[in-house]
């Protein structure tokens, strides 16, 4: 009765990537400019902001990629345990949907700190950190209004939801890079 449910076919092309993408973006964003911008309050050393940014972006896009995999593996765990015992139905992720999307929050994850740092590259700290500030609350606004409009749920209610997100974390992220200053300083 269920099995239809786990037809990997059926799930193709049917817009599920969109999970993947998501999950790297917001997380690459959120997580990402808050390194970015504690690190450059810490040692306001371009070089140092570019190297940090490049390590810690990639760090956080393997773990994105492999935590997000793990997780849809345990889900699909969860999900044809529910169909096999219970006969609920639902859908299930196929593997082939899981690997999509571990790439995806991968691959999204290090587009968003690429984004991040470029200012870093070719401006001075002050304008570099203010530039990458309002990037990373306008990327959370507009993934956060696209969201908020296919969930029905208000494009600028969300988008104002994801972009206070992104500027909490970066708020945090710079007085923690003062309080570092002054204490190894």
């Amino acid at each position: 009765m269920g099995r239809c449910f786990m037809d990997e076919e059926r799930t193709e092309g049917m817009g599920y990537h969109l999970e993947g993408i998501a999950f790297g973006l917001a997380d690459g964003i959120i997580c990402c400019l808050g390194l970015i911008i504690g690190f450059a309050e810490a040692t306001n050393d371009t070089y140092m902001v570019i190297v940090a940014g490049v390590i810690g972006g990639i760090a956080n896009a393997f773990g994105n990629s492999i935590g997000f995999y793990m997780s849809q593996s345990a889900e699909r765990g969860l999900q044809i345990h529910g169909i096999e015992k219970y006969r609920v139905q639902t859908r299930v992720h196929s593997k082939r949907e899981i690997v999509v999307n571990s790439f995806l929050a991968f691959a999204f994850s290090i587009i968003a700190v690429l984004a991040l740092l470029l200012p870093f590259a070719f401006l001075d700290m002050a304008h570099s950190t203010t530039i990458t500030f309002l990037l990373g609350t306008l990327l959370s606004f507009s993934l956060g209004g696209y969201v908020g409009k296919i969930s029905s749920e208000g494009q600028f209610k969300t988008g104002l939801k994801y972009a206070l997100l992104a500027v909490a974390g970066a708020a945090i992220s710079h007085l923690m890079g003062d309080v570092l200053k002054a204490l190894l300083s």
